[in-house]
C-alpha cells in the first residue's frame, strides 16, 4: 500500500520555494582547507552576494586579487565579500540601476541574510548613504554585531529570515519571502523594475500576503509581463553611453595666437556645430564676413559667436518657428552649453526678451560671467552638463539629457513641433529644504500656545465672491485673479497648519515640502500661459494641504498628550 501522507512542513516550504535552502548547510573555510573547498567558498560567496545571478569569468576579473588573498588565507572570508560587495561588479548590478530603498533592501538581504523589519532600518542606512557614501553603507553591513554573531569571519552569509523562528516578528519572514521568491530566482533580473518591494508594507507597518509558488503558471503574481518595447527602449546602456562618448573624447576647440589657417577653419567648424545645434550649414548659409574677420584676427571666437546667434540665420532656425520657451533652452543650450537650472532663469530671460529685444537676449549670455569663467575669448563653446559633477544638481543632469539626445542628434528637427522640452520640470521642481536652528525656548513656546483650528478647504468660488474690478477685464484676466485668489488663500491655510504639521512631521519623517513659487509678470502673452501653470499648482497645494493636515492631526494628538503630562 502507498502512503499518501505530505507532511505539511515539508509542502509548504515547497510550495515558496524555499526547499533546497533547508537542505544547503552554512559554508565555512577553515585554516587548513584545500583550494578545491576554497573554490566552493568563492562560489557560495558569489551566489549570495550579488543574488544567485550567474557572474561570468571576465567579470570576476575585477576582484581577482581578493580571490588570490583568500586562497593563500590572507584575507578572512568577512574581508573577501567586503571586497565583492565594495566592486564595480556588485555596484553595477545593485546600486547604479536600482532605487535607494531597493539597493537597501538588497544589501539587508545579501550581507545580512534577511530583509529590513522596519522603515526606521531603511531610514537610518538612507542617511548614512546621503552623509558618508557607498561604501561606509557596505561597511555598515559588514561591521555591525548583527554580522559577528550570525557569521563571525569564515562563515559566508545565509538566508536566515525565511523560516518563522522565535523571537522574530512575522514582518520580518514575510517580507524576507517577498524578497526572496525561491531558490531558483535571482536579483539581477531584468524582466523587474528595479523598485522597492517593501517600501509599502514597511510604511504602513502591515503584513504582505504571501503567495505560493506552485508552478510555471504563477510567474506572473511575482514577475510583471514584459511590455512590448519602442525602437528608443530597445536601447542598451552600453548603446546610450556611447551616444555621449563622442562629447568626452573630444576636447575643448581653442584658438590659439598665430594659428594656421586650417586650424581656423577647424574652429569655425566647430563655432558652427555647437551654436547651429549640430545642424548642417549649406555653403551659401555661412557668415562670410564674420569668417573673413576671423581669419585676419579682427574678431575673437567670443564675436563670432556673437554675430552667429545674432544672424538671420540662427534667428530663423531656432527662434521665429519656435516657442518662446523652446529657444531660451536652445540658448542656453547653444551659448552656454548647459540646461537652464531652474524656471526663474527662464523667466529672466523672457523679461529681457520683452523689455530690450532679441539682440539683448543673446548679449546676455554671452557677455555673462559664466561664459567668461567657462569659454572666455578664444574657446569655442561646448556642452559641460552631459556629466554628472560635484555641485551639480540631478536636475541640471536630466534636464541636459533631455535637450541633447546624442553626438549625432539635431536641433534641427521639424518633427518635434519645436515645442520646449524642459517647461514641466524646471516649473513643478520643488526647491530642497533648508533647516536653521532654533532656540529651545522658541520651540517650547509655539508648541504650547493655544491650540489653533485646523481651517477648512476653500473653493474657488468662496474666494472670488464680491469682487469687483477697477477696470473691465477679459476672462483670462479675470481667471488669473481668481487663480491667484485661491492661491494665496491655499497658502495662508497652509501656513496655519505648519506649526502642527512639524510635530507630525517630526513623529511621522514624512518631509512637508515647501511648495513652488512661479513668479508672475503682467504681458498678457505671459497671462495666457500662466493660467494653466497656475492650476497645476493650486492642484499641488491642495495635495500639500491634505497631507498638512493628516500630520497636523498626529502632531495634534501628540500634542494634547504632551499637555497632559506636563501639567498634571
Amino acid at each position: 500500500m502507498v502512503s499518501t501522507f505530505t507532511n505539511p512542513v515539508v509542502y509548504s516550504a515547497i510550495r515558496l520555494g524555499i526547499h533546497p535552502f533547508d537542505r544547503t548547510a552554512p559554508v565555512e573555510l577553515w585554516s587548513h582547507d584545500s583550494l578545491e573547498t576554497v573554490e566552493s567558498v568563492i562560489r557560495a560567496v558569489y551566489r549570495q552576494v550579488l543574488g544567485n545571478a550567474h557572474v561570468m569569468e571576465s567579470e570576476r576579473s575585477s576582484v581577482a586579487d581578493a580571490e588570490s588573498q583568500l586562497r593563500s588565507h590572507r584575507i578572512s572570508v568577512r574581508d573577501f565579500i567586503r571586497q565583492v560587495a565594495k566592486s564595480d561588479l556588485y555596484r553595477n548590478r545593485f546600486f547604479e540601476p536600482c532605487s535607494r530603498n531597493r539597493f537597501i533592501e538588497l544589501n539587508f538581504k545579501h550581507l545580512l541574510g534577511r530583509a529590513p523589519n522596519s522603515y526606521s532600518d531603511i531610514a537610518d542606512h538612507s542617511n548614512l548613504l546621503e552623509s558618508k557614501g557607498f561604501e561606509a553603507e557596505i561597511d555598515s553591513y559588514l561591521d555591525s554585531d548583527e554580522y559577528e554573531r550570525a557569521f563571525g569571519e569564515n562563515t559566508v552569509p545565509y538566508y536566515r529570515g525565511y523560516k518563522s523562528i522565535a523571537g522574530q516578528k512575522v514582518a520580518g519572514f514575510a517580507n524576507l519571502l517577498k524578497l526572496l521568491r525561491g531558490a531558483s530566482s535571482h536579483d539581477h533580473n531584468l524582466a523587474q523594475e528595479e523598485q522597492a518591494r517593501l517600501t509599502q508594507a514597511i510604511m504602513a507597518n502591515h503584513i504582505d500576503e504571501i503567495i505560493p509558488i506552485t508552478g510555471l503558471a504563477d510567474t506572473g503574481q511575482f514577475i510583471p509581463p514584459i511590455p512590448p518595447l519602442s525602437e528608443e527602449d530597445r536601447l542598451t546602456p552600453a548603446q546610450v553611453y556611447q551616444g555621449y562618448e563622442t562629447f568626452r573624447q573630444t576636447p575643448p576647440v581653442e584658438q590659439l595666437i598665430n594659428a594656421s589657417a586650417d586650424d581656423i577653419e577647424v574652429v569655425i567648424r566647430a563655432v558652427y556645430r555647437q551654436v547651429m545645434g549640430n545642424a548642417h550649414i549649406m555653403e551659401s548659409e555661412r557668415l562670410t564676413a564674420p569668417e573673413s574677420q576671423l581669419r585676419s584676427g579682427n574678431l575673437s571666437v567670443r564675436e563670432f559667436v556673437r554675430q552667429l546667434a545674432k544672424s538671420e540665420l540662427y534667428r530663423s532656425q531656432f527662434v521665429d518657428n519656435c516657442y518662446r520657451y523652446r529657444a531660451i533652452e536652445l540658448n542656453f543650450k547653444h551659448l552656454l552649453g548647459r540646461a537652464p537650472q531652474n524656471y526663474e532663469e527662464m523667466q529672466a530671460h523672457s523679461a529681457i526678451l520683452d523689455a530690450a529685444g532679441y539682440e539683448a537676449d543673446i548679449d546676455s549670455y554671452i557677455d555673462s560671467d559664466e561664459y567668461q569663467n567657462a569659454f572666455g575669448e578664444f574657446v569655442v563653446p561646448y556642452y559641460r552638463g552631459y556629466r554628472t559633477a560635484a555641485g551639480q544638481t540631478m536636475l541640471e543632469f536630466t534636464n541636459m539629457l533631455t535637450l541633447l539626445r546624442s553626438a549625432s542628434s539635431s536641433d534641427k528637427d521639424p518633427a518635434t513641433n519645436n515645442a520646449p522640452r524642459l517647461t514641466e520640470s524646471v516649473i513643478t521642481a520643488k526647491a530642497p529644504r533648508s533647516y536653521e536652528a532654533r532656540p529651545v525656548e522658541d520651540i517650547l513656546a509655539e508648541v504650547f500656545k493655544p491650540k489653533p483650528s485646523i481651517p477648512s478647504p476653500v473653493t474657488e468660488e468662496s474666494v472670488t465672491t464680491g469682487r469687483t474690478p477697477v477696470q473691465e477685464p477679459s476672462e483670462l484676466e479675470i481667471r488669473l485673479s481668481e487663480q491667484d485668489a485661491l492661491i494665496a488663500k491655499l497658502r495662508e491655510q497652509l501656513a496655519e497648519l505648519r506649526p502642527l504639521a512639524g510635530i507630525g512631521e517630526a513623529i511621522t519623517r514624512k518631509g512637508l515640502q515647501a511648495s513652488a513659487t512661479i513668479p508672475t509678470e503682467n504681458s498678457y502673452t505671459f497671462i495666457q500661459s500662466q493660467t494653466d501653470e497656475n492650476s497645476a499648482l493650486i492642484e499641488r497645494l491642495r495635495g500639500e494641504l491634505m497631507e498638512a493636515r493628516a500630520l497636523a492631526n498626529i502632531g495634534e494628538a501628540r500634542l494634547n498628550k504632551w499637555r497632559q503630562s506636563s501639567f498634571r
